[in-house]
């Protein structure tokens, strides 16, 4: 079927399979969008798509509905349903969430202009997994670290409160500095067992707790050895005063970026 005027070609992702997929079991989409079907983009290469009515899902009303975070992540969760899915599958290229063309040809010559690079992305994700790390400084945690009595031989009250206090702070700074490097330490323990890396520059993580926002390739067989890295660097960290988190495997998001 090919979109009308009032309609477009939602693609939710490219998968690549000597034949055409099954779609039996895959999950209903995007709300308001017509039922999944697969356009053939190359001998072994197909796009999962969708209709999108434009009244729903053209510039305007995507616009509109960019500002209402409910509306975005129904739509994101719904997307990523059916990536996941697929990925689970077959190696598969996930398109960005609202990845819209305007008929069926556009979208399958889009793939054909791109092969070179799209097969390229697919060696590289191919039995492969994304795995999320972000550790989070806690206050809590860190206050507990830097605890200290004041100076007995301080002589009145208010002077102890003062050295005290400088105290604390000499401290939580100098536990902060070295947490940091535990953090960078850690980090570059876990990407040593990845096939690639994606990480949030500095800059975007200053002012917030977040001191470490990373993406990992990392190929399904070494997931277990990876996730046991992930608990002794938690472990030690914590100690620290910083909260590692692991989330995934997800669809290679952060590394097919030159493909779509």
């Amino acid at each position: 079927m090919t979109p009308g005027r009032d309609t477009a070609t939602y693609l939710y992702c490219l998968v690549r399979a000597e034949r055409a997929p099954s779609l039996a079991r895959a999950p209903r989409g995007l709300p308001g969008t017509g039922a999944l079907r697969l356009l053939p983009a190359a001998a072994d290469l197909w796009l999962v798509a969708a209709d999108a009515p434009l009244a729903r899902y053209g510039s305007a009303p995507i616009e509109q509905g960019l500002r209402d975070l409910e509306w975005v992540a129904l739509r994101g969760a719904a997307h990523e349903r059916v990536v996941e899915h697929f990925a689970r599958r077959l190696t598969t290229v996930p398109m960005k969430l609202f990845t819209l063309f305007t008929a069926d040809a556009r979208a399958v010559a889009h793939v054909r202009d791109t092969e070179a690079r799209v097969r390229d992305v697919l060696t590289r994700v191919d039995g492969r997994q994304e795995w999320g790390v972000r550790v989070r400084l806690d206050p809590a945690l860190v206050r507990r670290r830097v605890r200290r009595p004041p100076p007995p031989s301080a002589p009145r009250a208010g002077t102890r409160f003062l050295v005290a206090k400088k105290q604390e702070r000499d401290v939580a700074r100098e536990v902060l500095r070295q947490g940091r490097l535990a953090v960078e330490d850690a980090f570059e323990d876990l990407a040593g067992l990845a096939d690639a890396r994606r990480r949030r520059p500095a800059a975007e993580l200053e002012g917030t707790r977040l001191v470490l926002d990373a993406a990992l390739l990392l190929d399904a067989r070494r997931a277990a050895r990876f996730k046991g890295a992930v608990r002794r660097a938690a472990k030690a960290l914590a100690a620290r005063g910083y909260r590692l988190t692991l989330t995934g495997p997800w669809p290679a998001y952060h590394f097919v970026s030159d493909a779509r």
